[in-house]
């Protein structure tokens, strides 16, 4: 039970019974109250109550087990279907639910990948696909996407470019439209671009404010180098160079027939949005072939010593460069990287902030590019626990890599990430994302049909296998934005880091 639920229990017994419900929820041991005995009514020739206040007893809480985990069932896929338009444009088509809707989404293979020489272009570009289509004022735009019962979403990261809808079944044609005029027919108005580097200066003034940013441009930079993926945040003369003519000439090379697919998800009129996708993108060009540029990156022990004169914490990142889906294992090192440091019951959380309070908590993640990646643990702890974190951070990495996790402990993560993928693929948007993921990856379906029984699958003895074949700590960067005069030393002293070459770069110029 969290501790918020505990004090919610101490300070509200009236509401214990929805306490118990959200332990429910959470798969802990469910507190229900024993019943309070009726009050006896006062009589009327009863003595003066007393002046003095006396506390009520304390109601007795009796404990229940928490309910059985159900039997695990392999993930259903819809009976999808796949066309392809007149120029070779994938579309997948997924039925999902009875709600007459549908998600519209747009991918194309672009993104950082294609920056060139000013980092941040092609965020600035897709920007801009926002600022008016075809006909429409950037207003109109919105208010048409409105006017379908959705809102348009739009982004770029380091290797696709995401547009996206979700509409009323009836409405997804003029969705299609819509979407076909943002991506092939922006109007891309120069009198914008001021306001749009004016916003990206004032967001990169707030990042370079923070630690953790500070921390993850540094990563970036130490693990993949001058790879486009290394380049981390822009420096405003990056964001002041971009031209219209830039943005104008990203938009030109970097999106076409050749580099995008298609996914539509829900319960609509599938013929009819097939003609609408037809007649909207059926006659773009190709244009460019995906850029491929796989980088190899930097796999050395380091640390990277931030100073931040002062500060109350350390914000810590550890990382180092990783696997991909289409790689034997990966299914197993996710697992593994759950139970050492990607849930709230995972090793390194209950290490750092359940027993010892060094941080509120500690999250490892794997970041996925293009047929690469990367593993990253982050935590911002306070700066006198900075070298004993990092001591028990160590710790559990060589524990795992020694000593199989034990049968129950595997279950409970396993339990956890079924879960989570059941809620995954509980909505259009999400089994829309899965198709985009399988594709990107080059998975076959039954990367998903299979995936619950492969979780379960998983052995103590393979956690620890893969685990110490992709996190070698010998391998590692650190990067720690702190108050170097005070955690210096210390950090040098560690064991763990003995032979790490220690860099203290300057400060970064805007």
């Amino acid at each position: 039970m969290s501790v918020l639920a505990r004090v919610a229990l101490r300070q509200r017994p009236r509401r214990l019974a929805a306490c118990a419900a959200l332990a429910i929820g959470a798969g802990t041991a469910v507190l229900a109250a024993a019943p309070a005995t009726a009050a006896t009514p006062a009589s009327s020739t009863s003595a003066p109550a007393s002046t003095t206040a006396v506390a009520p007893a304390p109601r007795p809480l009796i404990r229940q087990p928490a309910p059985a985990v159900g039997t695990p069932r392999d993930f259903a896929l819809p009976a999808k279907s796949e066309i392809r338009l007149a120029n070779g444009i994938p579309v997948t088509h997924v039925p999902f639910g009875t709600v007459p809707k549908a998600t519209i989404l747009v991918v194309v293979r672009t993104g950082n990948i294609d920056d060139g020489a000013r980092t941040g272009l092609a965020d600035i570009a897709v920007e801009m696909l926002k600022e008016g289509a075809g006909a429409r004022s950037a207003a109109e735009v919105a208010q048409f996407a409105a006017d379908m019962g959705g809102a348009l979403a739009i982004g770029a990261g380091a290797d696709q470019t995401s547009a996206a809808l979700d509409v009323l079944a009836e409405r997804a044609p003029d969705a299609v439209a819509l979407l076909a005029d943002v991506l092939r027919r922006p109007r891309l108005p120069e009198s914008e671009l001021p306001r749009l580097q004016a916003n990206a200066l004032r967001q990169l003034a707030v990042a370079r404010a923070q630690p953790q940013a500070i921390a993850r441009d540094a990563l970036a930079r130490r693990l993949w180098g001058d790879h486009p993926y290394g380049r981390g945040l822009p420096t405003d003369a990056d964001v002041q160079g971009h031209t219209i003519e830039d943005v104008r000439r990203f938009v030109a090379d970097n999106f076409g027939a050749a580099r995008t697919r298609i996914y539509v998800a829900g319960r609509y009129d599938l013929a009819a949005v097939d003609r609408a996708l037809e007649a909207a993108l059926g006659d773009w060009a190709a244009g460019r072939p995906p850029t491929e540029n796989v980088p190899t990156g930097t796999r050395t022990r380091q640390v990277v010593l931030i100073d931040r004169p002062d500060a109350a914490q350390s914000t810590l990142l550890l990382g180092v460069p990783s696997i991909w889906p289409g790689v034997p294992g990966y299914l197993q090192f996710t697992v593994a990287n759950t139970l050492l440091g990607g849930s709230l019951i995972s090793r390194l959380n209950q290490n750092l902030r359940e027993e010892k309070g060094y941080t509120y908590g500690a999250n490892s993640s794997l970041s996925l590019r293009f047929r690469s990646g990367s593993w990253v643990l982050a935590t911002d702890v306070n700066t006198p626990d900075t070298a004993a974190a990092l001591r028990e951070i160590y710790f559990e990495l060589d524990r795992l890599r020694r000593e199989p996790p034990s049968a129950e402990e595997l279950r409970r993560i396993q339990n956890l990430r079924a879960g989570n993928f059941v809620i995954g693929t509980s909505s259009a948007a999400g089994l829309a994302g899965q198709m985009q993921f399988l594709d990107f990856h080059d998975l076959p379906d039954d990367w998903l049909t299979n995936w619950v029984r492969n979780v379960y699958a998983v052995t103590p003895e393979q956690v620890s296998e893969v685990t110490r074949r992709h996190l070698d700590p010998a391998q590692m960067t650190l990067i720690v934005v702190g108050d170097a005069q005070k955690i210096g030393a210390e950090l040098r002293s560690l064991p763990a880091l003995q032979g790490a070459q220690f860099l203290t770069p300057a400060p970064q110029r805007p």
